[in-house]
């Protein structure tokens, strides 16, 4: 009787470790843009192919379009638009953050597949954009 219940114990101890195993498993890119970016697949000089931006509520689309953007391996960038202007920049995780040069700041979360790129972010400017970019 005594080594049934210590089997019972000891099975339901398995069954326990592995049910918390597995549960606390998750994917690590679950398809919603948060796979880690790499400096590497940013560098470059970008064109502007679809945007969206949205001041005080209102959508305004295309205003980015023909633009461009070309962000340097030591974390600066330099654009053709004057909103965006040149700067500094960094990158954690897929989360970019810049400065430029007037002192505005801009957040964005990113996507790289291949030569796409897409921001979904903010400004100080409280202006929220939406960009999809081509690397040249």
């Amino acid at each position: 009787m005594k080594t049934n219940k210590i089997w019972s114990i000891l099975a339901m101890l398995v069954v326990s470790v592995t049910v918390v195993f597995f549960t606390s498993c998750s994917s690590d890119d679950d398809g919603d843009g948060s796979k880690d970016i790499n400096v590497q697949e940013v560098v470059g000089t970008w064109t502007c192919t679809a945007s969206t931006d949205k001041v005080d509520g209102k959508p305004i689309t295309g205003y980015m379009v023909g633009e461009s953007i070309t962000i340097s391996e030591d974390g600066k960038f330099s654009s053709t638009a004057s909103s965006i202007g040149n700067g500094t920049w960094e990158l954690n995780g897929n989360k970019m953050s810049a400065k430029n040069t007037y002192g505005d700041t801009f957040s964005a979360t990113i996507v790289v597949s291949g030569n796409k790129m897409k921001w979904s972010g903010s400004s100080s400017q409280g202006v929220s954009f939406d960009y999809t970019w081509k690397k040249n």
